[in-house]
């Protein structure tokens, strides 16, 4: 199957910049994808390459400085123009190659489902719910859990296509070298769920849950890890739902679980002051 690319957040970040995040579909291959970002006028160009030659990567934040650019100027002056008018369109190109040199691409604008009216009070929408966070939110990290990439050399069986170890320190139990993508921190809700009794090997043991709410980027799925960086809680997701206009995505709500200090996943680095915050 060919190896395809999909956009799946373009938000635009108040005052000035862009939040993109992607994915891969059904990648077959294993070994380093590498990606290039960038920006332009119009779907067919001319491109500014914003970052590229990047190994692994699932996201790009386009910040734009305030002061005015020493030549040569990019393609239309773009530096200097705000991603968040929407007298005027900004597109992005990302492309990835991949380990045997295929290449895929997509070209997104932001917020492209949306058009209008709808698409300002999105933003509107954004903003209210960031003013609400940077209240009475906390900061945390998102760590993606990578399902491409270079496969673990010390604990994936390549017969059974399984991880056999689940403390392993090198993919952390997630078949891949890293487990996970570098943290990306922002603001999320905490707010407590009753707790419930699950059945495991040894009887029944109480489980603690935890709802969260957050913007919708980054894009969380199942199975990724939330570090509540106060604390260095962390916390698996277990379900998600989300607030939607018109099938677009404003706000994300997870239940997720606590995981136990003595879980592998403590063990994956993140470093409070050296990550990058969206807001």
């Amino acid at each position: 199957m060919a190896l395809g690319l999909e956009v799946t957040r373009a938000l635009a970040l108040f005052p000035r910049g862009a939040f993109l995040q992607w994915d891969l579909v059904d990648p077959q291959e294993q070994g380093d994808y590498l990606f290039d970002v960038y920006r332009g006028g119009s779907p067919g160009g001319p491109w500014d390459l914003l970052h590229g030659a990047a190994e692994g990567i699932y996201n790009y934040t386009d910040r734009l400085p305030t002061e005015a650019p020493s030549p040569p100027i990019p393609a239309h002056a773009l530096v200097q123009t705000n991603q968040l008018q929407l007298t005027r369109a900004i597109y992005y190109r990302v492309v990835v190659t991949s380990p045997s040199g295929v290449k895929a691409e997509a070209i997104t604008t932001l917020e492209p489902k949306l058009a209008g009216r709808f698409k300002l009070l999105k933003r509107k929408m954004v903003r209210d719910e960031s003013v609400l966070l940077k209240l009475n939110g906390v900061e945390v990290a998102v760590l993606k859990r990578k399902h491409w990439g270079p496969r673990c050399t010390k604990c994936f069986d390549r017969y059974s296509k399984e991880v056999v170890r689940s403390n392993c320190t090198l993919c952390y139990g997630t078949g891949f070298i890293g487990g996970y993508y570098a943290p990306i921190a922002t603001l999320a809700r905490r707010l407590p769920v009753p707790a419930h009794k699950d059945v495991t090997q040894h009887g029944e043991a109480e489980v603690k849950l935890t709802r969260i709410t957050m913007l919708d980027a980054p894009k969380i799925s199942l199975n990724d890890v939330i570090v509540f960086l106060r604390d260095n809680r962390r916390f698996l997701v277990k379900e998600i739902t989300s607030t939607e206009l018109k099938t677009v995505t404003i706000h994300q709500s997870a239940v997720v679980s606590e995981l136990a200090r003595s879980a592998v996943e403590y063990r994956v680095p993140v470093d409070a002051d050296r990550t990058p915050s969206l807001f």
